[in-house]
């Protein structure tokens, strides 16, 4: 007897090795991993979804794009298996943006599309009433956003007590982004004995600020911790001015970067979008937009455009991107290089995903060289600079993270094409002026580099900074087209073009680096002359702190370079350090650590978050400054802070204060309006099973119904009650219940019988008045004619007595 056929054991090929197949997961969930695409897990989700099966809490980390969504949704779906009558989420997973929300809640609805698990997402920009039928539909995933959540809870009263399982997505910016309040108001209401999961793409070693989201024993994983962004990922640095960026942004889109590849072109503030948009449509770049000020169906409708790739550039800012997710990018441009080293890993992190290449352009201007060193120093790489000697330039392969410029010939070219384009259309004059008043609130905004690495880059931008590879492939490229077919190996050409380049180049430094001995005010003068006898006594002084100055650079560079010696000792003694023994005042990770670590306490780290994205807009960047505001008391101009009135709030249960504004009585004008009654936790799915009553039989059933239905009566006119006293006008209700529609019913019927008697007896009196007038009528007219005349006769000879 075969009992392989019996217990259902496979008797075909073994599971693989290191697939989903070998983590024990049920049927459904395997067929819909396996629908979705994924046929080997990624590091982060082979390391934690046996960790998240056992039931321990996890704190993970790993970069944007490693698949975290699918790490903790697949144990979920798991775990969880198939939809419970009993009411109440069972999983509830918190996002820091709708736009993330959406994408988890798509990608879970895809996950669970072979069980029967619901799942629902609750966030801003949707109707209230829409959610709250939502939550009545008992769903056992709920995907929220945490401002949005505590306004629900707080108008329904839901206590969470059935989650089992909290997961915290993009768990830095939810701690920093302002949630303070509402995560304490959502922990409280959910049960101890959960199940805790943070997941983020940068999360510091520190997690004693993450201990209040009430983590027991947690598991720490941290994955490619070192790199922090893919390795086939490719950056390219390229230094300009800030006037020539939008030349460069425009050669780079046109001639370097394909036109069938997706590009996500970063900009600093929502004018620059509106600017830059204008000026791709002139020059006949499709191109689509976001930035926060757009409203949620806009931004529903440019995402779709570019994720079908209907267009191939999308113009964003910071606070817009952050949680879009387009999943095959290839190229990202960073037009305002950003301050913060955790914001730079989440835009680039959005390309190179998944095993696939990705190129990240950043155009770097002066003033945000520090921000690259810094970078660099995140990254634990080291700053490499384009050479000045073309011939030592590989043409083949371009290294990653080089800083280069770029030829002036090539910006001149693109500028000459943005001139024409404003003389065209004068409306692009105006547009200008607004980016450059937006891009100095953006700079006051900014926050400063770190003066070590300021000091570093001095001395590095002193020497002669080479062209970026990428440009000299490209006039290579150019010139021999332009040389014609005279020249057939294509190494020759590359030479001529390499030696007038550098001629060029050296000739252009050595302009740049002329100083000449004399002054203005020295050039074709004579000795009598006032300005000659000035400079003459101005030199007197400064000449000789001049040469001592000169004196000391030459001794300190001396001294670098001067070893020790030692008379009793044949060789020399050099600097030396063991690193066994050797203690350095900052740890080898101590810059990368800084750019992850919450060092502050909470309140604080509010203000001054380790990636706070700045506004896209003039009023919001201005807003975030301190700003004088006038108090009423004082009768004078304050700055807000501590002293600040602090808005209405009331205090929840948990001892947490709230917002008052969250409770506003909507939830129980929509189950007047809808004739719901209150979802409990310990109530069923099934409204016979809900009441709790079981069949006895006879007059017990007859007495049960008619208490039930006085609890309702009284119930309803209490909710009635309350509704009044808050509200003058109650709204109106548009659907009746059985008892209202029979009792409609009721007076309609009595209304129509007491017409019908009416009728009948209007018939019988008309028929006994039509018989009555026929006898005698006549007479009776006759006589009340002589006494209304004689009346009026009457009245007449009164009058004339009178």
């Amino acid at each position: 007897m075969d009992f392989q056929s019996f217990s259902g054991v496979r008797t075909g090929s073994k599971p693989k090795s290191g697939g989903f197949q070998s983590m024990k997961l049920s049927k459904m969930v395997i067929k819909g991993i396996l629908r979705k695409g994924y046929k080997v897990p990624t590091p982060i989700q082979r390391k934690t979804i046996p960790i998240i099966l056992e039931g321990r809490d996890v704190v993970a980390m790993a970069r944007t794009g490693s698949g975290k969504t699918a790490a903790f949704l697949i144990p979920i779906i798991e775990k969880l298996r198939s939809h419970s009558v009993q009411v109440g989420a069972r999983a509830l997973i918190l996002s820091p943006t709708r736009e993330l929300a959406l994408q988890t809640y798509k990608f879970a609805k895809e996950l669970a599309r072979f069980t029967d698990l619901k799942c629902e997402a609750i966030m801003g920009g949707e109707s209230m009433e829409q959610q709250f039928s939502r939550i009545h539909e008992n769903p056992d995933i709920l995907i929220a956003t945490p401002g949005r959540l505590l306004h629900v809870a707080i108008e329904m009263d839901l206590k969470f007590s059935n989650i089992e399982k909290v997961v915290f997505d993009e768990a830095d910016r939810l701690f920093e982004m302002g949630f303070k309040e509402q995560l304490n108001e959502i922990l409280s209401r959910l049960p101890t004995n959960r199940q805790t999961l943070l997941f983020s793409a940068t999360l510091p070693q520190l997690i004693v600020d993450f201990t209040k989201a009430g983590l027991y024993n947690p598991t720490l994983i941290r994955l490619d911790t070192e790199g922090k962004i893919s390795e086939n990922l490719i950056n390219i640095f390229i230094g300009c001015r800030n006037e020539d960026k939008f030349a460069l942004l425009i050669h780079l889109l046109r001639d370097i970067i394909p036109n069938n590849q997706q590009t996500v072109v970063f900009l600093p503030t929502r004018h620059h979008i509106e600017y830059l948009k204008e000026i791709l449509d002139y020059l006949v770049m499709p191109n689509t937009y976001l930035y926060s000020s757009l409203d949620a169906e806009a931004r529903k409708i440019n995402i779709g455009m570019f994720s079908s790739k209907q267009v191939h550039i999308l113009l964003v800012t910071d606070l817009a991107a952050r949680g879009v997710d387009i999943p095959l990018l290839d190229n990202v441009i960073n037009v305002n290089f950003p301050s913060k080293p955790k914001l730079f890993v989440h835009r680039v992190g959005r390309t190179a995903r998944a095993g696939r290449s990705g190129t990240a352009y950043s155009l770097v201007a002066n003033d945000e060289v520090p921000y690259l060193f810094s970078l660099n120093m995140f990254l634990n790489k080291p700053f490499q600079q384009a050479s000045a000697d073309l011939n030592q330039t590989n043409l083949e392969s371009i290294d990653d993270g080089i800083y280069g410029n770029v030829p002036q010939s090539i910006i001149d070219e693109d500028n000459e094409r943005m001139e024409k384009l404003h003389d065209q259309h004068v409306e692009l004059d105006s547009m200008k002026k607004v980016c450059d008043s937006a891009y100095k609130q953006y700079l006051k905004s900014r926050e400063a580099p770190d003066s070590e690495s300021v000091k570093k880059v001095k001395k590095l931008l002193a020497n002669n900074i080479g062209y970026h590879p990428i440009f000299v492939v490209n006039l290579n490229k150019n010139k021999t087209e332009t040389l014609g077919e005279n020249i057939d190996e294509p190494e020759n050409k590359a030479k001529i073009d390499i030696k007038a380049e550098n001629v060029r180049i050296e000739m252009l430094s050595s302009i740049k680096s002329y100083k000449p001995n004399s002054t203005v005010f020295e050039l074709g003068k004579t000795k009598g002359s006032a300005g000659f006898e000035i400079m003459k006594q101005k030199r007197k002084l400064t000449d000789k702190i001049f040469k001592r100055n000169k004196n000391q650079q030459s001794l300190e560079h001396s001294d670098e370079n001067v070893s020790l010696t030692v008379t009793s000792f044949d060789e020399d003694i050099g600097k030396y350090k063991d690193n066994d023994f050797y203690l350095n005042y900052q740890s080898n990770d101590y810059h990368s650590e800084k750019g992850l670590a919450l060092e502050k306490p909470f309140d604080m780290e509010l203000k001054g978050a380790v990636m706070d994205l700045d506004g896209d807009e003039s009023g919001k960047i201005t807003r975030n400054k301190n700003q004088l505001k006038w108090d009423r008391k004082k009768k004078k101009f304050i700055t807000p802070g501590s002293d600040e009135p602090k808005l209405k709030r009331i205090k929840t249960e948990s001892g947490n204060w709230i917002n008052a504004s969250y409770k506003s009585g909507l939830y129980e004008k929509w189950k007047q309006k809808s004739k719901v009654e209150h979802q409990g936790n310990d109530d069923l799915d099934n409204d016979e099973d809900a009441d709790g009553d079981v069949d006895m039989g006879g007059k017990f059933n007859d007495e049960v119904g008619r208490m039930k239905q006085v609890r309702d009566r009284t119930i309803e006119n209490r909710t009635r009650r309350q509704t009044t006293t808050k509200s003058k006008r109650t709204p109106k209700r548009e659907l009746k219940t059985n008892q209202e529609i029979f009792k409609a019913r009721k007076i309609a019927e009595k209304k129509q019988s007491f017409q019908k008697m009416r009728q009948e007896e209007k018939q019988k009196r008309k028929g006994f008045a039509d018989g009555k007038r026929s006898g005698g009528s006549r007479g009776r007219t006759r006589t009340d004619r002589n006494s209304r005349v004689s009346g009026r006769g009457s009245r007449s000879t009164r009058g004339r007595r009178r």
